[in-house]
Parts: structure tokens; sequence; C-alpha cells
């Protein structure tokens, strides 16, 4: 009796760590193991269905058309992915001349904690900054290497519809 519950807690344990980083592997083989890269990320895409119109309008309400994004399945839910790429400008001075590209993905509501621990196991680090405001919690990783700079959020509670995760790369 002993063994079977303890395999049943086992189990159950198993389960709810494999849904508390399911946001985070959907996220991580989207954004970051495209190398933050939309030619990547657009290449990857082929296996990902279209978004609809309600959920262009969920990641950028009243100019959904605008939106470059995919829908990935998994465990019965849609993870929102979207891409940007843009001119950095003069407001990032020596690198006004670099292209920020930026992916995120939208889960389903997750468990934060969860999504962070993933999200700080990857990296290797913990959050430079942790926002908490109007119920709604931003986790900063900001990552500064020779090719550029890699900024990481994890945004979740609030009136966002989910949890979002996303990357800002700036490449000299």
């Amino acid at each position: 009796m002993r063994k079977t519950a303890s395999l049943a807690l086992a189990g159950c344990l198993m389960s709810a760590q494999a849904a508390f980083a399911a946001p985070f592997d959907v996220y991580r083989a989207a954004c970051l193991d495209t190398g933050v890269d939309v030619t990547r990320i657009r290449a990857a895409s082929g296996s990902w269905s279209a978004l609809t119109e309600a959920e262009r309008e969920v990641l950028a309400p009243g100019n959904g058309r605008s939106v470059e994004g995919w829908a990935i399945a998994r465990d019965g839910v849609r993870h929102l992915v979207s891409v940007t790429s843009r001119p950095a400008g003069a407001m990032a001075g020596s690198r006004a001349t670099s292209i920020i590209v930026s992916c995120s993905v939208l889960a389903p509501k997750a468990d934060e904690a969860g999504a962070l621990r993933a999200y700080s196991d990857f990296l290797k680090r913990q959050p430079s900054t942790t926002d908490r405001f109007d119920g709604m919690s931003t986790y900063t990783w900001s990552v500064q290497g020779q090719g550029g700079m890699t900024l990481h959020y994890l945004v979740s509670g609030g009136s966002l519809p989910g949890l979002s995760l996303s990357v800002s790369s700036i490449r000299n």
C-alpha cells in the first residue's frame, strides 16, 4: 500500500512538473532554440498553426492584423507565438544602427513559479529584477555579451490572459 501511494505521488509530481514546464518548453523551442533569429523562427513555424483573428487581437488589441505569429498546440492548448524585428534607433546609443528582434509566447494560465524556475535554470541565474504592481509580476534577466545584449522577460498576473515569456535581442 505504501509503495503504491509513493508511486502515485511521484506520478502526480512528475505530471505537475511537466505541466509547469510546458509553457517554457514551447517558448524555448520557438524563441530560444532558434537563437531569436526571425529567419529560423519562420522556418520552424512550418509545423505550427496559423493564428485566428481572435488570437491576433489577444496579442495586439486593436492592431491584430499587424501581428506576425503562429499557434503551437501542446497538451490540448494553444500557445501563441509572435515575432517582431525593428531598428534599434537613437535611444539604443552605440547600438542605434542595430536591429531588435523579439520573440514572445503567450501561454494559457500557467504556474508562474514553475515557469520562473524553468527560465532561471535555463539561464543559470536568477532574474536581474522583479517588479510587482497591480497584481502583475514581471521578471527580467539581462544578458550582455560581445555580440550584443539580450533581455528576457516573464510576465504574469493582473489582466494578462495567460503567462507571457519573451526575449529581445539587440545584436551589435
